[in-house]
């Protein structure tokens, strides 16, 4: 379920995602790139991020995630309930300050991000009975933190924008030419302000407009859908949805069962 902010929140809220479900046992997931930062609230079981050495790493109830340039496979326990809040790409950098490159697929605890602070959050929202409530302790904390919108923020907002409205497909000559900068400024801003490059936040863009084409359309073949969405060809399409998914997009239609739109379940444990 989505949930839209309030409208003070706007520009910095992209939209609540509420999850929850139930099963017999614990589950895998594969988390891969939206162009979007977030927080997620944890108010079930708690959530893994599996390592090599162990099937559960540390368990993260509460936790901050940057920009993600590649898939991530998470593990829950058998009862999900998670308040997910997804920010505009440059969400996260404008309530902690760090610069996005530094949050890039890293998921992090509410407490290493913003302190004391974080842990009352967390313990506030989790305390919550509803999602009306959990929402409001949320509200409340993301508008003491949200700073002030400066001129290289609108211009990397606007760069975003047109990345989308090209569906991915921009030329970065293009960008730097309506941002009046030059290729270097536009990198060092998107990686301040956003932690991906411009080249990577439209490969990331390109592939969640495919997935949009996909969902209007399930009778569309590759072939079809690969240049619909702006690929070179077919090969092309295939490497590049591997390479951020994890999987090949015939065994991504295979699977319907997902919590979201770039997190899915993961029929066979996966390989670390």
């Amino acid at each position: 379920m989505q949930l839209t902010p309030s409208p003070e929140l706007a520009g910095l809220v992209k939209h609540y995602l509420i999850i929850e479900s139930q099963a017999v046992t614990g589950r895998n997931h594969r988390f891969f790139p939206d162009g979007h930062p977030g927080l997620v609230f944890s108010y079930a079981d708690s959530i893994f991020q599996p390592t090599t050495n162990t099937q559960n790493g540390s368990p993260l109830d509460s936790f901050v995630y940057g920009q993600l340039d590649r898939y991530h496979n998470l593990r829950s326990g058998k009862n999900i309930g998670m308040l997910i809040v997804v920010l505009h790409p440059w969400g996260l950098h404008a309530i902690s300050g760090i610069p996005g490159i530094e949050t890039t697929n890293y998921l992090i605890t509410l407490s290493d991000v913003f302190g004391y602070e974080g842990v009352q959050l967390q313990e506030q929202v989790v305390s919550e009975v509803t999602t009306i409530s959990r929402i409001n302790r949320i509200e409340h904390f993301l508008l003491k933190r949200w700073k002030n919108i400066n001129h290289e923020s609108v211009s990397i907002q606007t760069g975003i924008q047109l990345i989308h409205s090209t569906q991915g497909m921009v030329p970065i000559q293009a960008l730097t030419r309506q941002l009046n900068m030059t290729e270097r400024s536009l990198e060092r801003r998107f990686d301040k302000f956003v932690g991906l490059s411009p080249k990577q936040y439209s490969r990331i863009a390109r592939l969640q407009n495919c997935l949009k084409i996909h969902r209007s359309n399930h009778a569309m073949s590759l072939t079809e859908l690969a240049y619909t969405a702006g690929y070179y060809d077919q090969a092309h399409f295939i490497r590049e949805f591997t390479n951020l998914v994890g999987i090949t997009p015939s065994q991504y239609n295979a699977n319907t069962q997902r919590l979201a739109v770039n997190v899915m379940l993961l029929t066979t444990p996966p390989v670390l």
